[in-house]
């Protein structure tokens, strides 16, 4: 939290402010990927057991493997382990969009009460904004709250059953990490509204905890903003 209030604060300074988003992204995922990649002893055990080995994409190759010139050989491999992988938790991710967005569309018009009608308005180059949103966003997010922060409150007495292996988080350890979440969220941008992310904080850790990984969550989540942001532009600019 404080690393985060320390790089946010760079906000609008010359050349290192056009990157704050990638300082916090970048702290957010190594953090999750070193703490995960530590002994089991020292409260690691593998990227597997956090969630957050994507199919092998952020595993990499496998023992006895030829990475091939430029790793275009453990790129292919490593794309093909984690296609199947990849499409159920898109399936996934769609199906919450199904059940999810309509209710939260008509309680965010309820709530704001719009003075004019929807006007449908993609962000500016939506292209790059989906881009950002999956892996600056929704990736670190994910893998540091959802995937390390998660499992490691599920090893403590928090779990309060046997089962200290199962992704299933108890309510205790929902809402701590919700909390936690928000939390860093209001040191990015101390604004009281920001503490809101509580309730999709809860939303994705009981997607992380169904799926056993945050594949599902990291799509669900970055189409979660994507959704916030064309609502805000539509009914409220």
């Amino acid at each position: 939290m404080a690393a985060t209030f320390a790089l946010t604060r760079l906000k609008g300074q010359p050349v290192v402010g056009d990157l704050v988003h990638l300082g916090v992204a970048a702290l957010f995922l190594l953090s999750a990927i070193k703490l995960a990649q530590r002994p089991r002893e020292a409260g690691g055990g593998g990227l597997a057991r956090y969630g957050i080995e994507l199919g092998g994409l952020i595993e990499g190759q496998e023992d006895g493997e030829r990475p091939g010139p430029f790793g275009l050989f453990e790129l292919g491999r490593t794309l093909a382990r984690g296609f199947p992988s990849a499409l159920r938790e898109i399936g996934v991710a769609l199906l919450l969009v199904a059940v999810v967005f309509p209710p939260f569309i008509y309680g965010f018009y309820l709530f704001h009460q719009p003075t004019h009608a929807f006007v449908f308005r993609l962000p500016p180059d939506f292209a790059s904004f989906a881009l950002a949103q999956v892996l600056v966003v929704a990736l670190p997010e994910e893998a540091f709250f959802r995937g390390y922060v998660q499992t490691r409150l599920m090893d403590g007495r928090l779990a309060g059953r046997a089962d200290r292996e199962s992704p299933f988080p108890t309510v205790a350890v929902l809402i701590i990490q919700a909390l936690l979440f928000a939390s860093v969220h209001l040191a990015a941008t101390p604004n009281p509204a920001r503490l809101a992310v509580f309730f999709p904080g809860l939303l994705f850790g009981l997607v992380r905890g169904w799926r056993g990984g945050i594949g599902a969550a990291i799509l669900f989540h970055a189409l979660c903003n994507m959704l916030s942001e064309v609502l805000f532009t539509g009914w409220l600019r």
